[in-house]
C-alpha cells in the first residue's frame, strides 16, 4: 500500500495541493473585479468566487483518475497484494482527502478576510463559507456518481453514459414536477418547516451521514464492476 500511496502522491500531487488555490479563489475574484465592488457588492463576488473555487475544485478531483482505464494497468493492480480493492479505496480516500482540503482552505481563506476586515473597522463584511459545507457535500454525492461510470466504461464512454442518465433523469424529473405542479405550495411550504435555522445543525448532520454512506455505497459498487470494466478498456 505504501507504493501505491507515493505512486499517487508523485502523479497527483499538483492536483491535491490545488484544492488550497482553490480555496482562494473568492479573494482572487475579489481582486480581479475590485472596481465593481461598489456596483455589485463584496459578498456577490466571493460567493461567486466561491462557486468557481468549487467547480474547478470538482474538475481537479476527476483529473486524479485520468490514465486507470487501461487493460495492462487494470491487471496488474489486480494481481498485487492489496488488489484492486485497496486501489480502488485509495483512489475514494484520496478524492475525499482532496474535498476536505478544499473546504478547510476556503474556510480559513474566508475567516481570515472577515477577521482582517473587521480589525480595519470594516463591520459590514460577513462569511461566505457557509454554503461551502453543502457545496461540498454535492461535490461528495458528485465523485461518487462519477467514479463507478469511470471505472466502468472509461473516462470517455462514462461521461457519455453518465450524461444520458442524468438528461433523462432530468426529463422524468421535469414530467414529474408538470404533472403535479398543484402540489407546489403544499411542498414549499413543508420545505420552509423542515428546513430552517433551528435545524441546520441536524439538517447538516443528517446530510454529512447521508453523503458518506452514499459515497461508501459508491466504493462498493465500483468494486464489482471494475474487472468488468477492465475487460472492456480500449488498451
Amino acid at each position: 500500500m505504501t507504493g501505491l500511496v507515493y505512486k499517487e502522491w508523485k502523479q497527483n500531487r499538483w492536483f491535491i495541493l490545488s484544492m488550497m488555490l482553490c480555496g482562494f479563489a473568492p479573494l482572487f475574484v475579489l481582486l480581479l473585479m475590485r472596481g465593481e465592488i461598489s456596483n455589485i457588492g463584496n459578498a456577490p463576488l466571493r460567493i461567486g468566487g466561491l462557486i468557481a473555487g468549487f467547480l474547478v475544485a470538482g474538475a481537479l478531483q476527476m483529473l486524479v483518475l485520468r490514465g486507470d482505464d487501461r487493460k495492462l494497468w487494470g491487471y496488474w493492480i489486480t494481481a498485487t497484494p492489496e488488489g484492486y480493492k485497496g486501489f480502488l479505496r485509495l483512489k475514494y480516500e484520496m478524492i475525499f482527502a482532496m474535498v476536505v482540503l478544499f473546504l478547510f482552505s476556503l474556510q480559513c481563506v474566508d475567516r481570515g478576510y472577515c477577521a482582517v476586515a473587521a480589525d480595519m473597522g470594516i463591520t459590514e463584511i460577513e462569511e461566505v463559507s457557509g454554503i461551502a459545507v453543502p457545496l461540498c457535500f454535492v461535490q461528495i454525492l458528485s465523485r461518487a456518481i462519477d467514479i463507478p461510470f469511470v471505472y466502468r466504461f472509461g473516462s470517455k464512454k462514462g461521461s457519455i453514459i453518465k450524461m444520458i442518465f442524468m438528461v433523462t433523469g432530468a426529463v422524468v424529473i421535469s414530467v414529474l414536477m408538470i404533472l403535479n405542479a398543484e402540489h407546489f405550495d403544499t411542498v414549499i411550504e413543508m420545505c420552509k418547516k423542515v428546513f430552517n435555522v433551528q435545524n441546520s445543525s441536524l439538517i447538516l448532520s443528517v446530510c454529512l451521514v447521508v453523503c458518506l454512506a452514499l459515497y461508501y455505497l459508491s466504493y462498493r459498487i465500483t468494486c464489482r464492476l471494475y474487472l468488468k470494466g477492465v475487460e472492456q478498456y480500449d488498451h
